[in-house]
Order: structure tokens, then C-alpha cells, then sequence
């Protein structure tokens, strides 16, 4: 959830963002999603099906986010479950739904002012949010580098992680100024 404010804030601090990646995020509010993403955009829905089934949610959650025939480990799925279902997360999470709903039709506006060197690093199988999000984006922002990882699903950066790091490490490699650590 973090391709929103990441955006806003290259385009608003232009000087100080020397690079960015959007992975898999709700970028137009007028493009489509899955059914889901649907009805969580909707404050009332989300409130309602977060605050009383958080456990098909999580459920749901797990058999879109990966490919057919790929699970959790055991103990990471467990961290995952015990922040999902606690209230207080589920609250923030609604919240922070809203939130994204409410800024969608402004965002357009602030990716053309982008000016770092941006990769937009999708999943070609992403249900939830389809290449179309960041092809629009990358269409969006002067510069910017679209990879589509074919067949690839939502939550890629983990079952892929790999991969991932690899096209983040070149891209970052080949586009950003050497930065040396402050000394002392």
C-alpha cells in the first residue's frame, strides 16, 4: 500500500527522492480491479466485512496474492494472522482504505510531476490491480521504466523475492548517482 504516498511524496520532494519503485498498487481510481479491491474501496463494505469475517478476508487474501500451488511458511503466515486479526489493525487498515479512496482523483495530477528515475515493476497476473495500473503510470511519468513480470501474482516481492531484488538492484545500479555513507 505504499505506491500512493510513495508518488506523492517524489512528486512533492523532488529533492529528496533520488529513485523510485511502485510495485502492484491501486494508481487510478478509474481503472479496473477485482471484486475485492471493489468492494473494499467502498468505506462502509471494508468497515463491515474487516471488522466481522477478518478471517476469510486474511483467507481470501492468501489464495489471490500468490499462485495456485504456493503457500506461506507456517511461521510467517502466523506473524501475519496475529496483526491481521487484531481489531485495532483491521480499524487502521479501513482507515487507511478510505484514505487511498478519497485521494484517488488527485494522484493523476502529482505522477507527471515525478522526476526521479522511477521503475514501475508489475505483476503480469496481478488480479487486484492489472498491468493496466502501471501502464498508465509509467505513461504518466517522463522517463519512468515499465517491467512486467509475466504470470507473476500480487505478493511477488515475497515468493519471487529473488527476482525482484535482482531487477531492483539494476535498475538502482544503472539510474542512481553513486551516494557515499556520511562519515564519522
Amino acid at each position: 500500500m505504499g505506491g500512493q504516498p510513495a508518488l506523492a511524496f517524489a512528486a512533492r520532494h523532488p529533492e529528496r527522492t533520488l529513485g523510485l519503485a511502485v510495485m502492484n498498487s491501486l494508481l487510478f481510481g478509474d481503472e479496473g480491479t477485482s471484486w475485492e479491491i471493489r468492494l473494499l474501496r467502498q468505506f462502509g463494505w471494508n468497515r463491515l466485512v474487516l471488522r466481522r469475517l477478518p478471517w476469510l478476508v486474511f483467507k481470501r487474501a492468501e489464495r489471490t496474492f500468490l499462485p495456485r500451488g504456493v503457500a506461506l511458511p507456517r511461521d510467517l503466515r502466523a506473524d501475519l494472522w496475529d496483526s491481521f486479526r487484531r481489531p485495532e489493525v483491521r480499524a487502521f487498515i479501513s482507515r487507511m482504505c478510505a484514505g487511498y479512496q478519497g485521494t484517488l482523483p488527485r494522484l493523476p495530477e502529482l505522477y507527471a510531476q515525478v522526476r526521479c528515475p522511477t521503475l514501475v515493476l508489475w505483476a503480469g497476473g496481478d488480479r487486484h490491480f492489472p498491468p493496466v495500473h502501471a501502464e498508465r503510470r509509467h505513461a504518466a511519468v517522463p522517463g519512468s521504466r515499465l517491467e512486467v513480470i509475466a504470470g507473476a501474482e500480487h505478493w511477488m516481492p515475497w515468493y519471487l523475492a529473488s527476482e525482484v531484488a535482482q531487477r531492483l538492484r539494476t535498475f538502482f545500479g544503472n539510474t542512481l548517482p553513486a551516494v557515499s555513507a556520511p562519515s564519522g
